[in-house]
């Protein structure tokens, strides 16, 4: 909405501080929920549980903010390298979605600022790049970017790292990220269509541990439901089980039946005769007596 205005609102007055370049590390996965990513949600949610698994062979700690007009701590400081845990956390970021409503605006300072709360070392704000409110309580304004500006500032100032991924960016969105972050795409912002980003997020997490993107674990494959399958082969079962009881109950009911006798209207039993059948096939001939063999 405030795309072209933001992107002369402000600029970076602190620079981003330098990759870590180690691991374990402390990763904030700062998500827009805004009604804007609904389109594109279902991408952001799948690239979202599979970079975790990038970092699930160290003991690093992950955290999920998720942000509309306001912003949530949605889990803290998960160990991924702790199977459960992991498979826990995806679970939460498969439970979100964007937001309607009063809730869909987006506010890109609540986001950051909840994030300062962390201590963390990266940030990586996925998002369209047009936030349009601030505040708390949150209001509209061509103010929402300077206010991003400093909180992000806020941020970086304590030594966390933003690496900005903007989604299939309007107009004006680009200037955006490059106010919140530094100058230099593909190193303080990264942009992508949403094809793309799981190889940026790859990417960010390669350079903060300082480690060749190859030597990053590939996402997991999705879990096989189970639970589900397993209830609904029984249930299926069981239902089978019952038709079955019932159709046996009717005949039961219905008494035992008479044999059938041959006469008009009644077909008689006709069994094959298998010897009649051989015959046939052996075109009638006897095989040769052993008496007339010489």
């Amino acid at each position: 909405m405030f795309g072209d205005l933001h992107s002369v609102a402000a600029q970076p007055e602190v620079a981003n501080p330098h990759w870590p370049a180690r691991c374990p590390l402390r990763l904030g996965l700062v998500i827009d929920q805004s009604s804007s990513m609904a389109p594109r949600f279902d991408d952001v949610r799948t690239a979202a549980r599979n970079v975790v698994d990038s970092l699930r062979d160290k003991k690093s700690a992950v955290s999920i903010i998720g942000f509309g007009t306001d912003a949530e701590v949605i889990s803290q400081d998960v160990d991924v390298s702790d199977d459960d845990a992991r498979h826990e956390l995806k679970d939460q970021i498969d439970a979100l979605d964007a937001h309607e409503g009063d809730a869909s605006a987006t506010n890109w300072e609540a986001a950051l600022i909840a994030a300062r709360s962390l201590h963390l070392h990266v940030v990586i704000l996925m998002t369209d790049g047009l936030p349009n409110v601030y505040g708390n309580p949150a209001q509209e304004g061509s103010e929402a970017v300077t206010a991003a500006a400093t909180a992000a500032n806020q941020l970086k100032s304590g030594g966390t790292r933003i690496a900005a991924v903007g989604i299939d960016l309007a107009p004006g969105g680009e200037g955006n990220l490059r106010i919140i972050t530094g100058p230099d795409r593909g190193n303080d912002y990264f942009v992508t269509d949403t094809s793309g980003l799981l190889h940026q997020l790859y990417v960010i997490v390669a350079r903060s541990c300082d480690v060749p993107i190859t030597r990053l674990p590939k996402p997991e494959p999705p879990d096989f439901p189970w639970l589900p399958t397993i209830l609904g082969a029984l249930a299926g079962l069981a239902l089978l089980t019952f038709i079955a009881f019932l159709l046996r109950r009717r005949g039961a009911a219905a008494g035992p039946r008479a044999p059938a006798r041959a006469g008009r209207g009644v077909v008689a039993d006709q069994r094959i005769d298998h010897s009649h059948l051989t015959k046939q096939l052996r075109g009638n001939k006897n095989p040769p007596s052993t008496k007339d063999q010489p």
